[in-house]
């Protein structure tokens, strides 16, 4: 697909997804990539933490049907710029609403994964006139407790090591994030390394680490449960029984 700024492309992004227009926003300053899919209400997709857009891929050509889909690469991961910036939550809900501002989206329901989650209940609670529907898949931000393995990355010096880009060290983090190892394509995986070796890419991801956990885990002022209750607006809350990073009991206590 092509990369070029200014120009877009159509190219199928998963083996499931349609074939979707490419395109790069300048959102503060910042070079952004995302996907757009369909027509039909809007609806923004938001990936987690060590993932790109491409996560959203099979989720794409379905929602497609009923939406008109934008899927972005968050400020430090994909293909969109890697600056030297704030990364912590209510930074990038200000990026949300900042890109909603340059694509002329007035209101749109958010998804968000994991960190993505988090990112997309911040910004519904921080900007709750631009949010029609909220849908959190695996959601951070709903309790403290997180997989040591996050909790590790957070601490200097031991983050850098245990953040590798390798292709092996990429297959052994989606082989721990997926409970079924048979969703893991060979496509997909090598998507996901090329990404995350992009210069830039692993300082910025332990940024946002930092910016969110600590050795305790996910740090108290970006805990939302009890914030939840300020939402008017629908929320449904998703989550895999075998999640590993963030227990399933943080969806019962937010439902």
């Amino acid at each position: 697909c092509s990369r070029r700024s200014g120009h877009r492309s159509r190219c199928v992004i998963g083996q499931k997804s349609p074939v979707a227009e490419h395109y790069f926003a300048t959102v503060d300053g910042i070079r952004t990539h995302y996907v757009a899919a369909g027509e039909g209400p809007p609806l923004l997709l938001l990936h987690g933490l060590s993932a790109s857009l491409i996560a959203w891929a099979p989720n794409i050509e379905p929602l497609s049907q009923k939406f008109t889909v934008y899927a972005l690469d968050m400020p430090g991961r994909g293909d969109s710029d890697k600056p030297n910036i704030d990364y912590r939550v209510p930074a990038a809900a200000g990026f949300i609403k900042k890109f909603m501002d340059v694509l002329g989206i007035e209101r749109a329901s958010l998804a968000g994964c994991s960190m993505g989650g988090m990112i997309a209940l911040r910004t519904a609670l921080d900007y709750p006139d631009r949010v029609e529907n909220l849908v959190l898949v695996d959601a951070a931000g709903l309790g403290r407790e997180l997989t040591w393995y996050v909790r590790f990355a957070s601490l200097p010096l031991v983050g850098e090591i245990l953040q590798n880009p390798s292709l092996r060290g990429t297959s052994a983090s989606l082989k721990y994030i997926f409970y079924n190892h048979s969703l893991i394509q060979e496509g997909f995986l090598h998507e996901i390394y090329r990404r995350r070796k992009l210069p830039g890419a692993k300082q910025a991801e332990l940024k946002m680490i930092r910016g969110a956990v600590g050795l305790h885990g996910v740090h108290k002022q970006w805990i939302m449960t009890e914030d939840l209750r300020h939402l008017d607006i629908p929320i449904l809350i998703v989550w895999g029984a075998q999640d590993r990073i963030i227990p399933v009991n943080h969806a019962h206590n937010a439902a």
